[in-house]
């Protein structure tokens, strides 16, 4: 979950980082001093890498709790190829690759899925790892009683089979030529001792638990029996800092050697003195807000799009990105950069009169109060587009208070989904795997878990089934084309811009990557010999 002024500002700003990926040119970017390069990966190819050592992971947001099937903020993702793993596993071009599974096969209409399994895995405790126990936690996260919201990616499987400890089988109710990548994100726990997740985090991964502090820290060691390759670093600690001031001041310091989510004002300046300024390859996160559509005033769409053209998406893009991100204006979470984006869109520009003219419609009128409910510590972007929003909607006669929580209180006002919070603005990240990967759009559907609570219209949840089950070819792009239509039209959420964290690295550290949808993986990282 993750982060607006002039429109050619924002769209130079995402052309920029487009080129200094693709060409390793500096010399564009947010504006800072020194303009700094941006890359998906640290130095990976820049000479040895040392054996030992610990990496400190500085962020402003808390990690609540630790089941890695049930995550609650983006903070928690850090530790998701860290203490644990999945049957396949994302690489940096958004391709599956295998993890606890070695291979796999489906029938010809991908109905029916293998996987052969690793032989000799164990979990941190010497537990071994069998297909019994990957059908455990499938079984657990299609549960309904469980809040996990990977559970939308993997909800065509209708059944689970053990077959024998290294042979797993899926059975789905619809096909699924994209599965392998679907469940990348349902990583292995020991589900029989769940309960004590937060104390142990048992699980397959590259390191294990030393201790957790809720909110505060998580240490991790090296897993000395770790099945795969042997992890470069001695421990890893995760700390959060109770703001974006104290977090670069532990940075600059040397007390960090990476930091996570930098407000966009910040990085190039933080990218300095052989600093490394990371970034996914393609921008896949959002700044949105979220809205309770089950209740007054978002519970009738008018209202929902009256919020969208009162969303001055540039300028807020503009002063809360720096240039590192692009407003858009169609409401949908699609980047526009994606080959996928439905150009063709109605777009939602600026239009306060219009925006009076529909809340009129929808009931609120010149004397009615929002809310716009956002953090403290963290994210201070979010407080600055919030204030943008609050200073036009006065000038219609609309008063938006805001008010701040710390992450976990935040988080427990809207999720998960079936929360009521009439009257509020939820400001937040979300990240979702770029199209044509299905997530973005099946987040919003009957199956999704959309905080949003919205009830989506039979022909949405027709344009993703088709979306999932269709290979590469016009049926699939005809349905990318209509659910991006529907969610145009019915805003069940406002999306203000696409943009892509920015996290700062040491110049010392070695092989971190970053993901699409902004997390940072130190499975393999390290420091220069």
């Amino acid at each position: 979950m993750g982060v607006g002024k002039g429109a050619g500002n924002q769209a130079w700003g995402a052309l920029c980082l487009g080129l200094v990926l693709a060409a390793a040119v500096a010399g564009c970017g947010g504006g800072g001093p020194a303009d700094p390069e941006v890359s998906p990966t640290a130095q990976a190819e820049q000479g040895p890498v040392a054996e030992g050592g610990t990496l400190v992971f500085g962020q402003t947001s808390g990690v609540a709790q630790l089941d890695p099937n049930t995550i609650a903020s983006a903070a928690q993702t850090q530790l998701q190829t860290l203490l644990w793993n999945g049957l396949t596993k994302w690489a940096p071009d958004n391709t599956a690759q295998p993890d606890l599974a070695e291979s796999w096969e489906h029938s010809p209409d991908f109905t029916r899925w293998t996987f052969r399994l690793r032989d000799g895995v164990r979990y941190h405790d010497g537990k071994p790892f069998t297909a019994a126990e990957a059908k455990k936690n499938f079984e657990r996260v299609l549960d309904p009683e469980v809040p996990a919201q990977v559970a939308t990616k993997i909800d065509m499987v209708s059944l689970v089979t053990a077959e024998n400890d290294t042979t797993l089988v899926l059975e789905l109710d619809r096909p699924n030529p994209q599965l392998p990548t679907a469940i990348a994100d349902v990583k292995m726990s020991d589900v029989d001792d769940i309960a004590n997740v937060d104390r142990n985090a048992n699980g397959t991964g590259p390191y294990q638990l030393r201790s957790f502090v809720p909110d505060q820290t998580v240490e991790l060691v090296r897993n000395e029996n770790y099945w795969g390759a042997r992890p470069h670093l001695d421990e890893i600690k995760i700390v959060r800092y109770a703001d974006a001031t104290a977090a670069q001041t532990a940075l600059r310091s040397g007390e960090v050697d990476v930091l996570a989510a930098v407000a966009p004002d910040s990085a190039a300046g933080l990218a300095t003195e052989g600093r490394q300024l990371l970034t996914a390859e393609q921008a896949a996160s959002y700044v949105v807000w979220e809205l309770d559509t089950t209740s007054p005033p978002f519970d009738n769409p008018v209202a929902r799009q009256a919020l969208s053209y009162a969303a001055d998406r540039e300028s807020m893009m503009a002063a809360g990105y720096a240039g590192y991100g692009v407003a858009t204006p169609a409401n949908v979470v699609v980047n526009p950069k994606n080959e996928h984006y439905e150009q063709s869109l109605p777009t939602h520009q600026f239009d306060l009169e219009q925006a009076k003219r529909l809340f009129a419609e929808a009931g609120v009128g010149e004397g009615s109060t929002l809310t716009f409910w956002t953090k403290s510590g963290g994210d201070p972007e979010w407080t600055t587009i919030g204030e943008i929003l609050q200073q036009d909607l006065r000038k219609i006669g609309i008063t938006l208070e805001i008010q701040a929580a710390e992450t976990s209180t935040w988080s427990a006002k809207f999720y998960p989904q079936g929360k009521r919070y009439p009257g509020t603005l939820a400001a937040n990240y979300l990240s979702f795997t770029p199209l044509p990967g299905s997530y973005s759009l099946a987040w919003f559907a009957d199956q999704g878990t959309c905080e949003c609570n919205w009830s989506a219209p039979a022909e949405y949840n027709d344009a993703v089934a088709t979306i999932e089950s269709s290979a590469e070819g016009p049926e699939r792009e005809a349905a990318l084309t209509t659910a991006q239509r529907i969610l145009n039209r019915e805003s069940p959420i406002i999306v203000i811009g696409s943009t892509a964290f920015l996290s700062v690295a040491q110049e010392n550290v070695r092989g971190a990557w970053v993901q699409a949808e902004g997390t940072v993986h130190l499975e393999e990282a390290g420091f220069a010999a």
